[in-house]
């Protein structure tokens, strides 16, 4: 049976979302990619979401999300959100365009309350922005190809993330080096389809998302910091001239961990590490135990609080909910 998701509850939680397409064929073209990216702009603006950082690949996806758990107060905020989810897009003659809206919220009566209602509840809810923005591309992409069916492979994955700087900055990092591990590019920068490289290209979404992740500094600043976590001390790329592409061979790297050693964290990054899709939950043990107090119906009642610090690396006093044994690198 499928263990429920743990969803933050009465405030902001950050999320690493995951889904593969169907059988892991690699469906997406460069061109689905960009519209991928456009409809999760517009998902997240419509539910309340800050996308963080993302890495769209052929196959799956990764999204860093934080969602608010503020909803708009007033009409005014409700049509604003409406109009971001519709912009640039032919609306369906099943739904009401903004200015539709607008005239019925200005009614105020029955019907404008249940539309009201009916909005409100679709926002600040991560298993309603996934779905939508899952169902929704799944519509155009059938419909450009024409294809039937689901195109993604089961649910989605989620891991809660603590929403302090080494948290959120370490598993950004994580998703803006896949296509690096994939091999596809050396640099994150030089992959079109991620959030890093919609910053280094000055994206001002993408580049908002970094400042957020570090506390609201300038993006120089944020930037600056983010470069140590994807490269390590020297803040450059691997890939260069006369240097490797700085993943670390599985044999050294089982070795380290056996005699009980540590590599680089942006080495390891490079790495697939399972407690970044598989962990439940990472952040600070005193973050992990909050989360245990209040979803202590997800556990099995002989579960008692204990959580487990990350193997391979120095990540900072980070830890997982699952004590994960197996493949941990790949």
């Amino acid at each position: 049976m499928k263990r429920k998701r743990i969803v933050v509850q009465n405030r902001d939680g950050v999320y690493h979302l995951m889904s593969r397409c169907c059988l892991g064929e690699h469906l997406l073209e460069d061109g689905e990619k960009e519209m991928f990216i456009g409809m999760m702009r517009r998902q997240a603006a419509f539910c309340g979401v800050d996308i963080l950082a993302y890495s769209i690949m052929s196959n799956h996806f990764h999204i860093l999300a934080r969602v608010r758990h503020e909803k708009p107060q007033t009409d005014a905020e409700l049509l604003n959100r409406y109009r971001a989810f519709h912009e640039g897009c032919r609306i369906s003659p099943y739904s009401i365009t903004p200015d539709g809206l607008e005239k019925m919220l200005e009614r105020n009566d029955e019907i404008a309350q249940h539309a009201r209602d009916a909005l409100l509840a679709r926002m600040g809810d991560v298993s309603v922005f996934m779905r939508e923005l899952k169902q929704r591309f799944t519509i155009w992409y059938n419909h450009q190809n024409g294809n039937r069916g689901t195109l993604w492979m089961e649910r989605f994955k989620s891991l809660v993330v603590e929403s302090s700087l080494q948290a959120m900055a370490t598993v950004a990092a994580y998703i803006d080096l896949n296509a690096v591990r994939a091999e596809q590019v050396d640099d994150p920068a030089e992959y079109r389809f991620c959030s890093y490289a919609a910053a280094m290209g000055g994206k001002a979404s993408a580049m908002n998302g970094y400042r957020l992740i570090y506390g609201g500094r300038s993006f120089a600043d944020a930037i600056a910091g983010y470069r140590l976590c994807l490269f390590g001390k020297g803040a450059k790329p691997k890939g260069e001239q006369d240097k490797d592409r700085g993943v670390i061979p599985l044999e050294k790297l089982d070795a380290v961990i056996r005699s009980g050693g540590n590599v680089d964290v942006s080495e390891l990054l490079r790495r697939r590490v399972r407690y970044f899709s598989d962990g439940m939950a990472i952040g600070s043990k005193i973050f992990l135990k909050g989360l245990y107090d209040e979803h202590r119906d997800r556990f099995p009642m002989s579960r008692k609080a204990r959580f487990a610090p990350m193997k391979g690396a120095d990540w900072g006093g980070l830890q997982v909910v699952r004590d994960l044994k197996v493949n941990l690198f790949g």
